[in-house]
């Protein structure tokens, strides 16, 4: 906290928020926070439906059931070689966090120059294309035939390279939903951005309880063939969002954002 507070002097305004008006009136003063209220914006069907996508997107993390995958299948038993394999999928982040904000600027340079500098937030969701199309799923498909039908360090070596592509197009798609939420509430940013990740934890937790249930009964390739389709699913979802955004935020305005305050 010292050193956000060190780094980000921008972000204190002492004085504006109404809790320090009451804390100047008296000494001792109660007031009743309710941590849970940030999740009625998800009422909205834009937050919830780019919530919904960033789950389904997270179901297909390769990481959560790799002690029961690649560890069994190539005979992996040293939890630290285990813990190595974890490693591609973080450069994958980091590999997908570079090109995620390049990919995001270009996509709104691009759509805003075709509507003459109209502002559209749902601009930033079809940065979500390439992860959420192609690199996620065909990440999970790969992993799942590879671990199945390829033994031996080939198999191993090209798993490895199926958790860092999976690590890249994760980031693809959850950087841009994060942006655009961000965007469209930004008196609310803080809100919101706890309300999808808090919302998208409880669903990929109860998702993650399935897992290995999933693989003992139909085995790794179907199961990752079901998370690959999810993610399909959620990429759907967000051509809806884009295709009826303005009906969709007409319907339950909970704050957004506009072109005159954005």
């Amino acid at each position: 906290m010292l050193l956000v507070y060190l780094s980000f002097p921008e972000t204190s305004h002492p004085g504006t928020l109404g809790i320090d008006k009451l804390m100047r009136r008296r000494w001792i003063h109660i007031t009743w926070v309710n941590p849970l209220s940030s999740l009625w914006l998800l009422r909205s069907p834009n937050l919830f439906a780019v919530m919904l996508t960033s789950a389904l997107v997270l179901i297909s993390i390769l990481l959560v059931p790799m002690a029961y995958t690649i560890g069994v299948r190539y005979g992996i038993t040293n939890e630290a070689i285990i813990g190595v394999c974890f490693l591609p999928n973080g450069l994958g982040n980091f590999i997908g966090e570079l090109v995620a904000g390049r990919q995001l600027d270009i996509a709104v340079r691009r759509w805003r120059e075709k509507r003459e500098g109209m502002w559209c937030p749902e601009d930033r969701l079809r940065a979500t294309w390439i992860g959420g199309l192609i690199i996620v799923p065909l990440s999970m498909c790969a992993s799942g035939l590879i671990t199945t039908y390829v033994g031996g360090p080939i198999g191993l070596a090209l798993n490895i390279l199926c958790i860092g592509a999976n690590g890249m197009g994760v980031d693809l798609v959850l950087n841009p939903i994060g942006s655009y939420s961000v965007d469209v509430m930004h008196s609310r940013s803080a809100e919101v951005t706890a309300a999808n990740l808090a919302s998208r934890s409880l669903i990929t937790s109860a998702a993650t309880a399935l897992v290995i249930t999933s693989i003992e009964r139909i085995g790794i390739a179907w199961t990752d063939i079901i998370a690959a389709v999810l993610a399909l699913i959620g990429q759907g979802i967000i051509f809806l969002t884009i295709r009826y955004s303005d009906r969709m935020r007409a319907s339950v305005d909970v704050g957004f954002s506009t072109m005159e305050n954005n």
